[in-house]
C-alpha cells in the first residue's frame, strides 16, 4: 500500500485563516509602510510514526496592535515523521515592523497520510480521528502566543542583519497518540500541538532547498529562491547561503570541498540548477534594534542531477536486501518530479543499479563510488525511471542507460542501536538491535559478505570506529548509538565504518557533527551545533485517549516537577532515547523533572508550552477561546499550569525533552510541553 499526497488549497483553508484572525484585525490596515525580514523554519519533535504526511497551509502572526501578518501563504504537503533530524527553511518574506504577540499555524488533516511500526513493518493508519471529538480529523488554525520575554520584533530593514528568524515546531509526541490493536489494526488520535520560537534551535541543521539565482565567489555566498519541501513551483522569497572553507558540495555527482565548489556550482545554469544547501545558523544580536538576526553557514551542499532533474523521480529509504543488482528499500518515500507530489511506500519497493549508476556519499569529498557502495543496512536517496508507470509495486530502474536516466544514489548517514560486545583500538563489535528504527531481524545480510560465511551477523555486526574514541565508561552490555556508512556489498567485514560512536550518556549532549567525529565528554554541549547523530531523551506521559487526570504531577515547584504514577488513569509513562525505551515503573523511583541552566540562546526557544490544543483552535466548527502559552522561564512555566490545571482542563499528555541521567535519576528538561 502507498500513500499519495498533493497540496490543495480550497477555499474552507482561506476561510479557517480568517476566521482565526477575525477577532484580531484580519482586514485592518496595518498603517505602515514599513517592513522587515522573516525567516520561517519547520521541524518536529519524534513521535511514534514511520510516516506523519498533512498539509500545513499557513502561518500567520499577530501584532501587538491586533494587526494579522500573512508570514507564509503558500499550502505545503510535509512529511513531519523525515524532518526531525533537520529544519526546513520555508520561506522569507517581507513582514510589516512591529513586535508580534501571537502566531497561528493552519494545518489540514484532510488528506493526511499516516502510518506506524507494527511487527518492524510501516503499516497505515485506518483512521486519523480528532482527540476530542472521535470525529475524523480536518482542519485545525492553532494560535500560539509568543514568550512574553522575547516576542519577535520586526524593524523596518530587508538587511538580513535584522531578519528575525521563527521556528516552527510541531511535536508528534504531544500531537495525540497511535493506538495499535493486538490485530495489528492503527488508529491516530489528532491533537496537534506547535510552538513558535522567536530564537533558533542551536542542534539542528536546517535545510535550504531551491534553484541557484547566482554565486558570489569574491564573498563565498550564493543566492537561491526557496522552494522548501518537494515543492516543484512555488517561489518563497530568497536567500543568501554563506560557503565555508569546509564546505563539501556534491554537484552532478562530482565532489568538491569549500571555494572549489563553489567555483562549480557557480558556472551551472541558474534558474534550472536546484540545490540543498544544509547549513548551521550564527545567531547574532543586533544592538541597534535589539533584534536577533544572523546567517546561514553552509555544512554542505547537494546540487544538480543528483539531488534532482527532470527526467528522474526520486526515492529514499533503507535498504533491507540486495540480489545482485536488484535492492530491496523498507520505509520508502517516492518523489515523483511533477509539482509537490510524494507518496510513502508501506509496502517494500525495488531499485534496480547497474554499471551507469553514480554513487556519491553525502557531506563526503571522496570520488564518486560504483554501485557496489549500496549495501544491506544503508539509508539512500535515489534517482531514476519508473517502471510500469510508477504503480505497485513500485520498481525504479537508476542504472544510467540512457541520457535522461541519470541513474543516481546518495549514500546518506545511517544510525546503528544495540549493545556493545567488545572492543579493540579503531574497532568494536555490537550486538545490532535497530538500523534508523527498524528492527534489525528486517535486514537480510546476504551478500554483504566478502564470502557467504563472512555475511554480517547482527548479534556479532563489526564496526570500523579509526580516529573516534569509545566514551569513557562504556562497557559490556551498554547501548551504543553508532552513525556513518555500511561497508561496500560483498567486502565486509567489518560491516561498518563509524563516524560517530556514543553511549547512553554522550548521545543525548553530545553527538558528532554529521561527518565528524564524536564527543567523548559527557554533558560538556548541548547535543552538537549541526549534530545528526544527537537523540536527546523524551520523556512521554500519556493519561489516556478518553481520560484525563486533574493531578498529573507528585510535585511542581519552582525546583522541577515530577509524574504521579499512582494516577490510575496513566497509560504511558516511559524515557525514549531513540529506540531505546525506558519504563518509569522499572526505576528505582520516580525522576525528577528539573529546568535546564544553560542559557536560552543555546537552546530552542520557548523552552515550556502548555494549554489546551482544542480551545486553542479554530476549526469548521469550534472557534478557540484559548492560546497555546509558551515561556522560557520556568516559574513563568509553573504558574501557567497551576492556574489552567484543574477538574474542568485536565492533563492528557506530557512530552520533555532533555538529558536523563540515571546514576541520579534526573531528567534535565530543555523543553516541557504539558497538553491540557
Amino acid at each position: 500500500m502507498s500513500f499519495r499526497s498533493r497540496k490543495i488549497a480550497s477555499k474552507a483553508v482561506s476561510a479557517l485563516i480568517c476566521v482565526a484572525a477575525l477577532l484580531a484585525g484580519c482586514h485592518r490596515n496595518p498603517n505602515t509602510s514599513y517592513y522587515g525580514i522573516a525567516w520561517i523554519t519547520l521541524t518536529d519533535e519524534p513521535g511514534d510514526y514511520t510516516s506523519y504526511v498533512v498539509t500545513i497551509d499557513s502561518v500567520t502572526l499577530t501584532r501587538s496592535d491586533g494587526y494579522v501578518a500573512t508570514a507564509v501563504g503558500t499550502p505545503e504537503i510535509v512529511d513531519l515523521a523525515q524532518i526531525h533530524n533537520i529544519a526546513e527553511l520555508w520561506s522569507s518574506g517581507a513582514i510589516p515592523d512591529g513586535t508580534y504577540v501571537s502566531a497561528t499555524i493552519t494545518v489540514d488533516y484532510t488528506d493526511a497520510a499516516i502510518s506506524v511500526l507494527v511487527n518492524g513493518v510501516p503499516t497505515a493508519a485506518t483512521s486519523v480521528i480528532d482527540y476530542t471529538t472521535g470525529a475524523a480529523a480536518t482542519t485545525y488554525a492553532v494560535t500560539v502566543d509568543f514568550d512574553p520575554q522575547n516576542q519577535p520584533t520586526i524593524t523596518p530593514t530587508y538587511a538580513s542583519t535584522s531578519a528575525t528568524l521563527l521556528s516552527v515546531d510541531f511535536n508528534l509526541a504531544a500531537s495525540g497518540r497511535a493506538v495499535v490493536t493486538d490485530s495489528g489494526v492503527a488508529t491516530v488520535y489528532v491533537r496537534p500541538f506547535l510552538t513558535i520560537g522567536s530564537l533558533a534551535s542551536d542542534t539542528k541543521l536546517i535545510r535550504v532547498r531551491g534553484p541557484l539565482i547566482n554565486s558570489s565567489t569574491d564573498v563565498n555566498t550564493y543566492t537561491v529562491y526557496i522552494r522548501p519541501f518537494y515543492d516543484e513551483a512555488n517561489n518563497l522569497g530568497t536567500i543568501t547561503l554563506f560557503s565555508q572553507p569546509n564546505t563539501v558540495y556534491t554537484l552532478n555527482g562530482n565532489s568538491y570541498v569549500g571555494s572549489a565548489g563553489l567555483d562549480a556550482l557557480g558556472v551551472l545554469s541558474a534558474g534550472t540548477t536546484l540545490t540543498a544547501g544544509y547549513t548551521t545558523f550564527q545567531p547574532d544580536y543586533n544592538p541597534l534594534n535589539q533584534a536577533y538576526a544572523g546567517r546561514f553557514n553552509l555544512v554542505y551542499v547537494v546540487a544538480g542531477s543528483t539531488l534532482e532533474d527532470v527526467y528522474t523521480e526520486g526515492i529514499s529509504g533503507d535498504v533491507i536486501a540486495r540480489n545482485g543488482n536488484t535492492v530491496t528499500l523498507l520505509g520508502s518515500t517516492l518523489i515523483l518530479n511533477t509539482a509537490d507530489t510524494f507518496a510513502f511506500q508501506t509496502a517494500e519497493t525495488k531499485l534496480l543499479l547497474g554499471p551507469g549508476t553514480i554513487v556519491t556519499v553525502d557531506n563526503s569529498s571522496q570520488p564518486r563510488l560504483t554501485s557496489d557502495a549500496v549495501a544491506v543496512g544503508q539509508h539512500i536517496t535515489a534517482r531514476g525511471i519508473c517502471v510500469n508507470n510508477c504503480t505497485a509495486p513500485l520498481e525504479i530502474d537508476a542504472t544510467g542507460t540512457s541520457s535522461t536516466n541519470t541513474g543516481s544514489v546518495r549514500l546518506q548517514t545511517t544510525e546503528l542501536w544495540g549493545s556493545l560486545v567488545s572492543s579493540a583500538a579503531g574497532s568494536l563489535v555490537m550486538n545490532l538491535q535497530t538500523i534508523d528504527n527498524f528492527p534489525a531481524s528486517d535486514f537480510d545480510f546476504a551478500g554483504n559478505g566478502a564470502t557467504a560465511a563472512q555475511n554480517p551477523l547482527p548479534a556479532a555486526f563489526s564496526v570500523t570506529t579509526a580516529g573516534l574514541t569509545l566514551p569513557a565508561g562504556t562497557g559490556a552490555g551498554d547501548p551504543l548509538w553508532v552513525d556513518g556508512i555500511v561497508t561496500a556489498f560483498g567486502s565486509a567485514p567489518p560491516d561498518f565504518k563509524a563516524l560517530a560512536v556514543n553511549n547512553e550518556a554522550t548521545v543525548q549532549v553530545a553527538g558528532g557533527q554529521l561527518g565528524g567525529g564524536a564527543s567523548t565528554t559527557s554533558g560538556t554541549q548541548t547535543c552538537g551545533v549541526g549534530s545528526q547523530v544527537c537523540e536527546p531523551a523524551s520523556l512521554e506521559i500519556v493519561w489516556g485517549t478518553a481520560a484525563s487526570t486533574a493531578g498529573p504531577f507528585g510535585s511542581l515547584t519552582s525546583s522541577g516537577l515530577s509524574i504521579n504514577l499512582a494516577d490510575t488513569n496513566l497509560q504511558t509513562a516511559v524515557i525514549r532515547i531513540g529506540p531505546e525505551s525506558i519504563a518509569l515503573s522499572s526505576l528505582p523511583a520516580t525522576p525528577l523533572v528539573v529546568p535546564t541552566t544553560l542559557p536560552v540562546t543555546q537552546t530552542f526557544a520557548p523552552r515550556y508550552a502548555w494549554g489546551n490544543p482544542a480551545t486553542a483552535s479554530t476549526t469548521p466548527t469550534v472557534t478557540s477561546t484559548t492560546d497555546l502559552k509558551t515561556a522560557s522561564n520556568f516559574a513563568d512555566f509553573v504558574s501557567g499550569v497551576q492556574s489552567l490545571l484543574g477538574t474542568t482542563n485536565e492533563a492528557r499528555q506530557l512530552q520533555a525533552t532533555g538529558v536523563y541521567n540515571r546514576t541520579t535519576n534526573t531528567f534535565t528538561a530543555t523543553s516541557i510541553n504539558v497538553v491540557l
